[in-house]
């Protein structure tokens, strides 16, 4: 089969990118570039936590632990062998990877405070001894089924107006204090796609950017010299200028190969475009904290990972799929014998062990 056509062909990609693939030879995003113009310059790029470092290196992966389906039954009855397998068989399929993000959660905070933050510094004890970095995330925006504790517009507007979000700057201090002296912290995610479900209320756009940027603030005081980011979809502008303000990195989430669609494909290559220049506008390094939708086909999933991957590295971009093993959170397994509705499989490593077939050309793209 030949997955790139059922993808979107090669001369269509560069056709309808207008320019995206050849706009960005010349200015990898990896590194902190000059920014257009004053106006769209926060500070001088230098100075900000993680500008020496070459980003558009970055190889690693999403993991959501394959034991549970969402965020309590992971954190709150965490598996270290499994953990530690996982991490291994990582290694073993990938060796080039070096980080992996690791969502976190306040909801198994609260479910079981003791329990979540020793599972979570055993987890960064257990990634440093086999040589890989993290990428913790803090709060998560994405909902989906089984749901894996994203917050909503009424939560935070409760706790920002009676507690002044007290509960949560609580939480991202006892994680932090957590994991930080375990281990090696790559970059703070501050929160998984925040801007999911706000459409064009402005209301909610600035209650949400409010409390962004005080976990942001914390999280600069907590760890001055590490950088601090927020995963965003990156496929409109707005989201990159929302956030600007308080990350140091831009942390995109460019799915923009989706299998057998060639239209939506070529749209998105268009966003693509826009998120490049819009990028390159603010002055900061980018990468991709997730990427490379997801299919049930293996061929075609392992298209999309080919091609997807090849932008971002054409770009300078470094890169974490999602994810790197079979789980039962949402979108990390194969349907059900019983389900009768459409979903996706995003898997990199199957519930054996072995690696996904055709998910080996990730290798391909790394330095």
């Amino acid at each position: 089969m030949n997955t790139a056509t059922n993808l979107i062909t090669r001369r269509e990609a560069l056709k309808t990118g207008a320019g995206v693939v050849a706009g960005s030879l010349a200015v990898g995003l990896g590194r902190a570039i000059a920014a257009d113009s004053d106006k769209e310059k926060n500070s001088p790029s230098a100075k900000r936590p993680g500008a020496d470092r070459d980003w558009s290196k970055v190889r690693g992966f999403n993991y959501q632990p394959s034991w549970g389906s969402n965020d309590i039954s992971i954190w709150c009855h965490f598996r270290e062998d499994l953990f530690a397998r996982e991490l291994d068989l990582g290694k073993k399929h990938f060796p080039g990877i070096d980080v992996l993000r690791i969502w976190f959660s306040p909801n198994a905070w609260l479910s079981d405070r003791d329990a979540f933050l020793v599972a979570a510094g055993r987890a960064m004890e257990l990634m440093r001894e086999r040589g890989l970095q993290m990428i913790p995330v803090y709060f998560n925006g994405w909902h989906s089924y089984p749901a894996w504790g994203g917050f909503t517009h009424a939560q935070l507007r409760q706790h920002r107006d009676n507690h002044d979000f007290q509960m949560f700057r609580q939480y991202t201090k006892e994680l932090h204090a957590a994991i930080a002296n375990r281990g090696t912290i790559m970059l703070q995610d501050v929160a998984n796609e925040p801007f999911n479900l706000v459409g064009g209320d402005k209301d909610r756009i600035e209650l949400f950017r409010q409390f962004l940027g005080v976990v942001a603030g914390e999280l600069h005081s907590l760890a001055p010299h590490t950088p601090v980011s927020v995963g965003t979809q990156g496929q409109s502008p707005y989201d990159l200028g929302w956030v600007d303000p308080f990350v140091d990195i831009h942390a995109i989430h460019p799915y923009v190969f989706i299998p057998g669609d060639a239209e939506k494909t070529a749209a998105n290559l268009k966003k693509f475009g826009a998120c490049v220049d819009r990028l390159k506008k603010l002055g900061k390094p980018a990468l991709a904290t997730e990427c490379c939708w997801g299919s049930n086909n293996d061929d075609l999933r392992a298209g999309v990972v080919r091609e997807e991957l090849g932008l971002l590295k054409r770009h300078g971009i470094g890169f974490l799929p999602h994810a790197l093993h079979h789980s039962w959170v949402a979108d990390l397994h194969r349907p059900h014998a019983w389900q009768t509705w459409r979903s996706m499989y995003m898997g990199f490593i199957e519930p054996d062990g072995n690696i996904r077939p055709g998910h080996e050309v990730y290798n391909k793209f790394c330095p």
